[in-house]
């Protein structure tokens, strides 16, 4: 059985990996201390820092609009924003982006909705499930108005181009986070679970076969999701297969780490003790 032959089964097979180059480590490594943008007078640039960031995006969203800037400037300075945890902000600068394009700019509208749908996201995972009781505040938003926002966007982009690879992968994600929205219910034996939680489990797993059939199986996050709606819908054997091809493909992996998803298959087939070596090896590489 694949927790005792597979060397990868728990985690523990990890001498190559270097905690210097975890890929932990990696989350944002790829936005600079500053960018040039390309001025249209005297043939110039524009010297903008990306670690000290003005509290108000306005006047840079304006430079970019004027300078007629590339898709990817109005990326690279929202996700700085975001690397400094103001996703408002950076939700912003993609929309201002989104309205700066020239009409039928279709790829480059796709990237930023893409961004905005994963940032919205993001913004999902932090909020609060419901709102605290005796709350009064209309300003504050749950989970699920993000998950709704996120969707409109996702189906937005969608209209554009369906096919569009990096949708799938956004996709999933999309149907896992609407799925923790929902708690299990139980069903008779023999009957077909129908639920809203279920189904958004399989059009998870479905998004995830696709995003990974679109980047020719390797796209390691599409896998990850895909191992974790299979936890979901019960399936701890298929799900500890797929968290372990993860370890097998990329074993520096720590976030997120597979180790945890190996640990937690391990404890539902019953392999406590070997579930138990695999949460201790991801602690080991925090």
């Amino acid at each position: 059985m694949a927790p005792l032959q597979n060397g990868y089964a728990n985690g523990l097979n990890g001498d190559s990996i270097n905690p210097q180059t975890s890929f932990s480590r990696l989350r944002f490594s790829d936005i600079p201390s500053a960018i040039d943008i390309p001025a249209s007078t005297f043939d110039s640039e524009v010297e903008v820092s990306l670690e000290e960031l003005p509290d108000d995006p306005t006047e840079l969203c304006t430079l970019l609009e004027n300078e007629k800037a590339a898709k990817n400037f109005w990326v690279i300075i929202a996700l700085a924003y975001a690397k400094q945890k103001q996703l408002d902000h950076a939700i912003e600068i993609l929309q201002k982006g989104l309205a700066s394009l020239a009409h039928g700019a279709t790829k480059e509208k796709l990237v930023l909705l893409n961004w905005v749908c994963w940032l919205l996201m993001l913004k999902s995972r932090q909020a609060p499930r419901v709102a605290p009781e005796g709350q009064t505040n209309s300003d504050l938003k749950t989970k699920d108005y993000y998950l709704q926002q996120a969707t409109a966007t996702l189906n937005e982009a969608s209209r554009l181009n369906p096919a569009f690879p990096p949708l799938f992968l956004a996709r999933g994600v999309l149907s896992l986070l609407r799925a923790s929205l929902y708690p299990p219910k139980p069903i008779r034996p023999g009957t077909v679970d129908t639920s809203e939680r279920v189904e958004a489990l399989r059009v998870a797993l479905k998004s995830f076969e696709e995003s990974n059939k679109a980047f020719g199986g390797r796209n390691i996050m599409a896998l990850l999701g895909y191992a974790r709606a299979q936890y979901c819908l019960g399936k701890y054997a298929e799900a500890l297969d797929s968290y372990q091809k993860v370890l097998s493909k990329m074993p520096g992996l720590t976030d997120p780490d597979p180790r945890i998803g190996i640990g937690c298959c391990l404890w539902q087939l019953g392999f406590k003790d070997r579930a138990k070596l695999a949460w201790e090896r991801a602690l080991a590489l925090v």
